[in-house]
């Protein structure tokens, strides 16, 4: 999703909103009024620090973020990291410091910062915090993650709420209800992050480590959300072992699936990375070549998390997703047999 900000700070605390989901009370929590009386309070908070991001830092800077991943390192400019490093910062302490001052008043050390911006609020320090407030601050397991994004209900998919919300509701569903019909497990990873796995255990017991980039062992769906790229939340095929083996059955596969590999596959640059390690100098690079539609080209079985990712998700997209990921069970089960 494509935005303007009016600085730096305000594209950063865009990040929290982002990733804020919607109000759901847990059961076994204060009243669900009490709940949503908090989840409010956060949101407000995020609210006033997007209109007025002057209020986190001494300086603003001018809004920029990195293109992509891929040219983060050679985007040329090495403060842009350092200054949205210094907001997100700014807005951790705050969050922190509200929940020191849940667990224990006396110890929580205020800002004069942090103090205008929760009289902003209408929050006293000194005055009782709302009962959901301080139940959020220490119950067991919280963390900062938990309290600033109202993660009220243990083991609700929260995550899955925020990756609808930010790649397309109707064909995320669509896409979630197929996976967890076909046997795929949910992961959500809250400590620190607010990232998101769908993987099929049957390829290997042990969870996944989490994304679509490397050393991936179990087919499936990684969603991520990195506040320092322009496009923060991505969607990522993961395909275990790299692309070998699909390509290699290449002529199996059905149109379609030939038609998505072939314009997400890359093609073989000449780069020579697989045979840096060969000191003969005969090894011949792992390039497949592959002929779809009356053409050949050498496609690169390495690394494919990097070219299946998608920001935006649509029917077409997931129909895609839904028939690789069938493929790649084929290729599979006939590896296993």
């Amino acid at each position: 999703m494509d935005r303007s900000y009016s600085s730096l700070e305000q594209r950063m605390v865009q990040s929290y909103l982002d990733t804020l989901p919607p109000f759901t009370p847990a059961a076994d929590g204060p009243a669900p009024a009490e709940q949503e009386r908090f989840h409010h309070l956060i949101r407000s908070l995020y609210e006033l620090l997007w209109a007025e991001p002057q209020l986190l830092v001494s300086r603003l800077h001018e809004d920029d973020a990195h293109p992509n991943r891929a040219t983060a390192a050679s985007y040329g400019k090495p403060d842009l990291k350092i200054n949205m490093r210094k907001a997100l910062k700014a807005v951790d302490g705050l969050l922190e410091t509200m929940r020191r001052l849940g667990q224990d008043p006396d110890s929580a050390k205020i800002s004069r910062r942090q103090g205008a911006i929760l009289a902003r609020l209408g929050v006293d320090p000194a005055g009782p915090l709302p009962t959901a407030w301080t139940w959020m601050a220490t119950r067991p397991g919280g963390t900062l993650l938990t309290f600033s994004r109202c993660l009220f209900q243990d083991g609700y998919p929260y995550a899955a709420e925020v990756y609808a919300r930010l790649l397309g509701e109707t064909s995320f569903r669509r896409l979630e209800s197929s996976l967890l019909a076909q046997g795929y497990t949910r992961f959500e990873c809250l400590d620190g992050t607010m990232s998101l796995d769908y993987a099929n255990l049957a390829w290997d017991p042990e969870p996944p480590r989490g994304g679509s980039l490397y050393k991936i062992r179990h087919p499936g769906i990684a969603c991520s959300y990195d506040p320092y790229f322009a496009h923060s939340a991505r969607l990522g095929l993961a395909i275990p072992g790299g692309m070998k083996p699909f390509l290699d059955q290449f002529d199996l596969a059905e149109e379609s699936v030939k038609d998505f590999m072939w314009e997400h596959t890359n093609r073989c640059s000449g780069c020579r990375y697989c045979v840096q390690t060969d000191k003969t100098g005969t090894r011949p690079l792992a390039a497949i070549p592959v002929e779809h539609r009356g053409e050949t080209r050498r496609l690169c079985p390495y690394y494919p998390g990097f070219s299946y990712r998608w920001t935006a998700l649509d029917e077409g997209l997931v129909d895609n997703l839904i028939g690789m990921l069938a493929f790649m069970e084929e290729v599979g089960a006939a590896g296993d047999s």
